[in-house]
C-alpha cells in the first residue's frame, strides 16, 4: 500500500518521551510493508534535527519547522498567530502548538502530486488538517480524554490567570474530540478502556473504533548481573499529571509498606520536568533523577520497575519499556492496558491498593529467581506482542478494512 504517515514528532528510537519512541517502532513495522511517505514537524526537542537526517535515508520524508524563533519579531509574529488561533477556535492550546501550519502546506503539495491507498494520522494535532481526497482515513488517538468537573483550587493570586485558561482550555477537548473522530474512517486507540469511552462519549463513532496496542523496537536485554538489589524504579515524564499522582503515591504510601518487609529497599524516581512537589519526595530512601539523558542505565540496575498508574488513559509505554528489556513490573489493573487483548494473561506483577502493591514488590524482591523468570516472560510477551512487526500486521488489516470499505462507497 502507499502510506501518507502524518506525525506531530519525529520519530525517535532514544526521543523525550513515549510519542516519537512509539512513532520509531510504527514506522519501522510499516516500512516494511508498505512504501511510505512521512510528514512532520521539526521542533525544538535535543535530537530532532538528527532525528531527521536519520529518517531521510530511510523513506521518503517532508518536514515543516516549527522551531520557535529568536527573539524579534518573527517570534513575536508566531506568538499572536497561535494566541489568536487559540482565542478564535474551539480547539485546545496542545493541538494549536503542534499543528504548525507549514504542515498543511506540506500536505497540500505531497497530495497534489501522488495518490495514496492510506493516510495513517497520529495523536490530536494532527487531527485537524485537510487530507488528500480518495484515500482511507485511519487516526490514532493515544489518550481519551474524559470530561472531569472544574478543579476549583486555584491557589494562589498570582496562578489564578494560568489556572482559568487552564480549566478553560479543558473544557474545549470533548467537543474537539468528537469532531475529530467523525473526521475518519477508522479510528485507532491503544486500550478497551478508550474504546468504551469514546463509545460513551460519541455512540456515533462507536463502529468505526479499533484498538490496536503499540509496539516498539525491543532493546537488548538487560544484564541480570547489573541490578542493584532492593533498587525499584519509577519512570515518567512529569508534565502527565498520572505520572505525577504515580510517583507520590508511591513514595509516600507504597515505598513505606515495602520497606516494613524490606528494609533495603530504595526507590529511584527517573523523569523529565519533575515539579516540586515530585522533587520534594527525594530523601534517605528516595532519589530523584531529573531530565535524565537515558534512562536505560536505571532500567539495568532496577530490580523491580514500578507503574503504579491509578488514573489517565490510554497504554503505558514505561510498562512496554520495561518489559522488552526483561524487567519485572509490578503495577496496577490501569497500567495493563493495552496488555489483556491477545488471549494470555500479561506477565506483570499486578496489585489494586498501595497494600497489596507492596506485598507484590516485596515478594520480588525476595526471590531473584523469581523475578527473572517473570522478566524473561516479559521480554517474550514484548516480542510477540509488541514488536514492529506484530504492530503494522495489526495496522495494516486496518488500513486494508478502511480501504476496502471506501471502495465499496465509491469514494476510493
Amino acid at each position: 500500500m502507499r502510506v501518507l504517515l502524518v506525525v506531530p514528532v519525529p520519530p525517535q528510537a532514544d526521543g523525550a518521551g513515549a510519542i516519537p519512541v512509539l512513532l520509531d517502532a510504527e514506522l519501522e513495522g510499516l516500512r516494511r510493508r508498505h512504501e511510505v511517505t512521512l510528514v512532520t514537524a521539526l521542533g525544538d526537542e535535543p535530537g530532532e534535527e538528527a532525528a531527521v537526517a536519520r529518517l531521510r535515508r530511510q523513506v521518503e520524508v517532508h518536514v515543516a519547522d516549527r522551531r520557535r524563533p529568536p527573539p524579534g519579531m518573527r517570534r513575536r509574529r508566531r506568538q499572536l498567530r497561535m494566541a489568536a488561533s487559540w482565542a478564535r477556535g474551539r480547539r485546545p492550546w496542545r493541538t494549536v502548538w503542534y499543528a504548525d501550519p507549514g504542515i498543511q502546506r506540506l500536505l497540500d503539495r505531497v497530495g497534489a502530486g501522488r495518490e495514496f491507498d492510506v493516510v495513517a494520522v497520529e495523536d490530536s494535532a494532527m487531527s485537524v488538517f485537510r487530507y488528500p481526497a480518495g484515500a482511507a482515513t485511519v487516526f490514532t488517538h493515544h489518550e481519551v480524554l474524559r470530561p472531569r468537573p472544574v478543579d476549583w483550587r486555584p491557589g494562589s493570586p498570582r496562578g489564578w490567570p494560568g489556572w482559568a485558561f487552564g480549566e478553560l482550555d479543558w473544557r474545549r477537548w470533548a467537543g474537539f474530540q468528537r469532531r475529530a473522530w467523525r473526521r475518519f474512517d477508522r479510528v485507532q486507540v491503544f486500550s478497551r478502556r478508550d474504546a468504551e469511552a469514546i463509545a460513551a462519549l460519541a455512540p456515533e463513532a462507536a463502529a468505526r473504533v479499533r484498538v490496536d496496542p503499540f509496539g516498539l523496537v525491543l532493546p537488548p536485554a538487560a544484564d541480570p548481573a547489573r541490578q542493584a538489589a532492593g533498587t525499584m524504579l519509577f519512570v515518567g515524564a512529569f508534565h502527565h499529571p498520572p505520572n505525577r499522582d504515580a510517583a507520590i503515591w508511591l513514595a509516600r504510601e507504597i515505598l513505606p509498606a515495602v520497606r516494613e518487609r524490606r528494609p533495603e529497599a530504595r526507590l529511584r524516581i527517573v523523569g523529565s520536568g519533575p515539579p516540586p512537589e515530585v522533587r520534594a519526595l527525594a530523601g534517605p530512601a528516595v532519589e530523584v533523577v531529573a531530565d535524565a539523558p537515558s534512562v536505560l542505565p536505571h532500567t539495568e540496575e532496577a530490580a523491580v520497575v514500578m507503574a503504579p498508574v491509578r488514573t489517565g488513559g490510554g497504554m503505558r509505554m514505561k510498562v512496554l519499556q520495561a518489559m522488552a528489556a526483561g524487567k519485572a513490573v509490578v503495577t496496577t489493573p490501569r497500567g495493563t492496558e493495552g496488555y489483556t487483548g491477545f488471549g494470555e494473561e500479561p506477565p506483570l506483577a499486578v496489585g489494586e491498593g498501595a497494600a497489596a502493591i507492596a506485598a507484590a514488590t516485596a515478594a520480588l524482591l525476595e526471590d531473584e529467581e523469581a523475578r527473572l523468570r517473570l522478566g524473561g516472560r516479559a521480554r517474550e510477551f514484548a516480542a510477540r506482542h509488541h514488536s514492529p512487526e506484530a504492530w503494522a500486521g495489526r495496522q495494516t488489516a486496518v488500513y486494508e478494512e478502511a480501504v476496502a470499505e471506501r471502495r465499496g462507497r465509491g469514494d476510493g
